[in-house]
C-alpha cells in the first residue's frame, strides 16, 4: 500500500517582504508621497516572493 508524502509547509518569504517593505518606506519619505510607496513597497514584495519562489523551486528540484 502506497503511504503519501508528508506535505511540506510553504517557503517563507520574509527577506523578500522586509526588502520590500524598506524600499517602499524609503520611497514614500523621500517622496513625500505615502501612498505611492505603498504601492511601491506592495508591489516589489510580489514580484521578489515570486522570483524568489521560482529561484527556491528551481533549486529544489
Amino acid at each position: 500500500m502506497n503511504t503519501p508524502k508528508p506535505q511540506q509547509p510553504p517557503p517563507l518569504n520574509m527577506p523578500e517582504m522586509v526588502i520590500a517593505t524598506v524600499a517602499g518606506v524609503a520611497f514614500g519619505v523621500k517622496t513625500g508621497n505615502y501612498l505611492t510607496g505603498i504601492f511601491v513597497g506592495v508591489v516589489l514584495g510580489v514580484v521578489l516572493s515570486l522570483v524568489g519562489n521560482r529561484i527556491r523551486s528551481r533549486n529544489k528540484r
